[in-house]
């Protein structure tokens, strides 16, 4: 039987998501080394600042996805984010290195990513009905696809940084994420169906303003708002009003859809398993790229690789994982796909788990030899990476799935920021115990130390879910007859 194909709208999706994951994580790559390297950050203050940042980026979906399904729809919220991030990212490639110019510019990119990330996911969501099997092949392709530009973005990022100056490499994830504006508007007439801006919600007169105006007025301010946050250190106390306004959002939702119950438990489950993942996925940009930085022999030949290049390793991996991809595009129903979600869940934390065994082996046998192995540094980061696929594009699949009206881009902006956002900022605190005042012997100790316990505690939340598959599956058994 022939397989249905995606529908066209896919691939515009698609190609806007491959150019935001360049810009973004080409971005993302050069961050902290621009901080310790240019503006003479030590470890722990760039480690600070950076998963301020990297938390802040997953707080604002909340709002993006709020203003998504009450005023501007999915498509409209894509554009406005993405010319945010292209602002963003022009800012930071004015070749300046004043604090308050990156200060501003990575505000300006937080605006962009609320409007950005999570509506892309409800977009993509509005091509299918709830019983499309092709629902999941779509996610996984986007989630696939999308990992292209974060292989390319810091391998030309990292070597424009290196060749021409910090400030060539951010304008070169500006100008991709602009690229990818122009062909996403291209592809217009396929998105004719999907739920376009309400215009008489905007013209809507509150407070002595229409609504439209409200949001210029927010447009202007979010960005010196964030600005400040950032300097004076306050994104933790930012989220964690936004995770009691998420808390007793969801608690609303229950409460008035007693139908969707059963489902939306399923989610802050998988919200809560997602997060733990990601607290230890996000060493990657902070804790992971210092130590290969300050420890790992990155000589190959008679060239020394870049430590950004180390960013594409990951993304590498979910690319080379097609039996992977086809088994998450498998149809599921009923009770065995709740199970199944779970093993998936537990699997790549499986995965995640041994990839930090595998860090922690390369740190001691840095300290036996005086440097980490590079070829064990990408086997490590290869497995951290194969193991995303079984997280991510499982739980978005399942809270759009979940189909409940008006509330997809809520319910992805608060996946976000549970997985993105407390995990990132949750990650940074974590990686506070790698630093120390000087780069030594003590240091790669440190290291060590932490990779150890990261993957200790991760193999063991992987023991919780199956023993919780475990009893599932016992209840649900029925209980043959006895004979006489």
């Amino acid at each position: 039987m022939k397989t249905p194909s995606q529908p066209r709208a896919i691939y515009y999706i698609v190609a806007i998501q491959i150019w935001e994951y360049f810009s973004f994580y080409g971005m993302r790559a050069l961050l902290i080394l621009y901080l310790t390297h240019q503006l003479g950050f030590d470890d722990s203050h760039a480690i600070t600042l950076f998963s301020a940042y990297a938390s802040l980026v997953y707080v604002t979906p909340v709002l993006g996805g709020w203003l998504a399904d009450r005023l501007l729809g999915n498509r409209a919220a894509v554009i406005a984010g993405a010319l945010l991030m292209t602002l963003g990212h022009v800012v930071l490639g004015l070749g300046t290195d004043a604090t308050w110019s990156l200060y501003i510019a990575l505000a300006i990119i937080i605006c962009g990513y609320g409007l950005f990330k999570s509506n892309i996911s409800c977009l993509l969501g509005e091509l299918y009905t709830a019983d499309d099997h092709r629902r999941d092949g779509g996610f996984s392709l986007l989630y696939a696809a999308g990992n292209v530009g974060s292989i390319v973005s810091p391998i030309v990022c990292g070597l424009a940084a290196q060749w021409y100056g910090w400030h060539i490499g951010f304008a070169l994830a500006g100008i991709g994420m602009f690229l990818g504006l122009l062909i996403f508007l291209s592809g217009h007439r396929h998105f004719r169906h999907v739920r376009g801006v309400d215009k008489p919600a905007l013209r809507k007169v509150k407070l002595a303003l229409p609504v439209w105006g409200w949001l210029v007025v927010m447009l202007c301010i979010a960005p010196v708002f964030f600005t400040l946050l950032l300097h004076y250190d306050g994104a933790g106390y930012l989220l964690g009003l936004v995770c009691v306004f998420a808390v007793w959002r969801v608690a609303r939702l229950m409460k008035s859809a007693p139908q969707y119950r059963r489902g939306l438990w399923q989610i802050v489950l998988l919200m809560l398993a997602g997060t733990l993942f990601w607290i230890l996925a996000q060493q990657g940009g902070s804790s992971i790229s210092l130590f290969i930085d300050h420890f790992v022999d990155r000589h190959w030949l008679r060239f020394q690789v870049p430590t950004a290049w180390f960013q594409s390793v990951n993304a590498i991996a979910v690319m080379a994982a097609g039996v992977a991809l086809a088994w998450l595009a498998g149809a599921q129903n009923g009770e065995r796909s709740a199970l199944r979600v779970w093993l998936k869940f537990a699997f790549g934390l499986a995965l995640m788990g041994s990839g930090f065994m595998l860090l922690a082996l390369n740190a001691r046998q840095g300290e036996l030899h005086g440097h980490a192995s590079m070829g064990m540094m990408i086997a490590g980061l290869a497995l951290m990476g194969f193991a995303e696929l079984f997280i991510d594009p499982v739980a978005m699949s399942q809270i759009t799935r979940l189909n409940m009206p008006g509330a997809n881009g809520l319910l992805t902006g608060i996946y976000m920021l549970a997985t993105g956002a407390v995990a990132n900022w949750l990650a940074g605190v974590v990686a506070q115990q790698t630093t120390e005042s000087q780069i030594s012997e003590t240091a790669i100790a440190a290291y060590g130390h932490f990779f150890s316990q990261m993957g200790e505690w991760t193999l063991s939340s992987v023991g919780l879910i199956v023993v919780f598959i475990v009893v599932r599956c016992l209840l649900r058994r029925p209980i043959a007859p006895q004979v006489e």
